[in-house]
């Protein structure tokens, strides 16, 4: 989620703490009680998108390397093998072909996996029979081509993820926009109205209103066009 929106919902919920601590001040005015029913239901739904864009991609990386690391420890153990197989047949490109390590498969980039996983496969199925003296059998190769398509699949997945975090970014940027009108023309025009009535909710309202812009090193008043 980008700075400047984290900043507005920090900003939303103190907003919403100070109408909650002061609802004696305001609860008998029926425009308020309307305005903080609809601003309570917006920040519900934002921090709602802004929750499920934080746990799409994370969700699917953890998947991802979980299921990589599996795959890795498999691939390394059929890659052992084959590097046995390959040095009691004296074939000194297949010893050079299959000398792959778990860590070099964990560690390598997606695509880079993918080719190294696919480099065993191949020379796993030539030599599938001969195997079976090194301890892979058929079972074992299947499960190591389940993991491998797998994996494949979980790598695309960040793609999609990518996609429905935009649908979410799409609807935090509304419901702000929606949220900062609310305010400004409703809610912010009310705590004026009441301030007579309570000079501290006033002041702790408007204290509320202040988004501390970090990157800037400045202060900005998100109600320039309404207290103030």
């Amino acid at each position: 989620m980008k700075k400047q929106y984290k900043r507005k919902i920090a900003m939303y919920r103190m907003v919403m703490d100070i109408l909650n601590e002061y609802q004696s001040v305001w609860e008998g005015t029926p425009k308020m009680v309307s305005a903080h029913s609809e601003l309570t239901s917006k920040i519900e739904l934002i921090q709602f998108h802004s929750e499920k864009q934080r746990s799409y991609t994370l969700g699917v990386r953890d998947s991802r390397n979980q299921l990589k690391k599996e795959t890795a420890k498999l691939g390394a153990r059929i890659a052992a093998a084959l590097t046995a197989l390959a040095s009691d047949l004296q074939d000194l490109e297949l010893i050079a072909q299959v000398q792959i390590s778990e860590s070099k498969i964990y560690h390598n980039s997606a695509g880079e996996t993918l080719i190294l996983l696919d480099r065993i496969l191949i020379h796993a199925n030539v030599h599938a029979s001969a195997l079976v003296d090194y301890g892979i059998d058929e079972a074992a190769l299947n499960e190591f081509i389940a993991k491998r398509d797998t994996l494949m699949s979980n790598i695309v997945a960040p793609r999609k993820a990518i996609l429905k975090r935009k649908d979410s970014s799409a609807q935090i940027n509304v419901l702000s926009s929606e949220i900062d009108l609310l305010l400004r023309n409703k809610i912010d025009k009310m705590v004026m109205i009441l301030r007579p009535l309570n000079e501290s909710f006033y002041m702790e309202y408007t204290n509320a209103r202040m988004i501390l812009d970090y990157g800037q090193g400045a202060n900005y008043n998100a109600s320039n066009d309404g207290l103030v």
